[in-house]
């Protein structure tokens, strides 16, 4: 009878399942007993030959002896090349992590940029451009400080024409607004602060609104809307011998 064979594969394999361990096993199982067979039956025996009683005893080896000539490497398992090691996590989140916060602070820092340009380039040019000084018709003497309401609502609508209409302020180098415009006529004692006060009563019920610079400065008015509701106030003052 031939001797087991003991060679130990140079390149041990590793099963990741016992299933595949098993059909492992069973393979070298099987190649062990055919090869003891073989040896109890010889290839020049006759056909019709049967084994004596006292034929020897099939010996198969052990299943330390199978595990070796199956090539299978024993001991604790080496880890799954498919899932990163904890360090190798780690590494990946801080890499994820830099690169989003560096991507936030190149958004902001480009935005602050921008609107710092935007408001440099707005200062430079209310330096450079001449402000426009307020053309009015001249005033009669024995009308100044004797505007009614309705005459001093037109005339706050010709100073915004004259000036330019802005919002966020009541006077600066590209206009004004409804009350800098109305505070221009007073100070140049065109009309008196009773005449503002009430030509405002007016212009307050055309607009639906108690405060007259917030209507102004509503990001969806126009002058266009602005000068429409001073003169349907001045209708509105000049209707009731305002």
């Amino acid at each position: 009878m031939p001797a087991a064979s003991t060679a130990t594969p140079t390149a041990p394999r590793t099963f990741w399942s016992e299933a595949a361990l098993a059909a492992a096993v069973d393979a070298v199982f099987a190649e062990a007993l055919a090869e003891e067979l073989a040896a109890a039956f010889r290839d020049d025996a006759p056909a019709d030959t049967t084994p004596a009683d006292d034929a020897p005893a099939i010996v198969l080896p052990d299943t330390d002896t199978l595990i070796r000539q199956a090539g299978i490497a024993t001991g604790p398992c080496p880890p799954d090349p498919r899932i990163p090691s904890r360090s190798g996590q780690m590494t990946h989140t801080a890499s994820r992590f830099a690169a989003r916060a560096a991507w936030v602070l190149l958004k902001y820092s480009t935005l602050f940029a921008a609107g710092v340009l935007v408001a440099s380039v707005r200062v430079l040019w209310h330096l450079l451009t001449p402000s426009k000084a307020p053309q009015l018709e001249a005033v009669p003497p024995e009308r100044l400080r004797a505007l009614k309401a309705a005459d001093f609502l037109e005339a706050t609508s010709e100073t915004i024409k004259a000036r330019g209409w802005i919002q966020g302020e009541y006077s600066s180098p590209d206009g004004v607004c409804i009350l800098g415009a109305e505070r221009e006529l007073v100070w140049s004692d065109v009309a008196s602060r009773k005449t503002s006060s009430d030509a405002n009563v007016y212009l307050r019920s055309v607009i639906g609104r108690r405060s007259i610079p917030r209507w102004n400065d509503n990001l969806h008015r126009t002058e266009e809307q602005v000068h429409r509701a001073l003169l349907a106030a001045a209708e509105r003052a000049r209707a009731t011998a305002q």
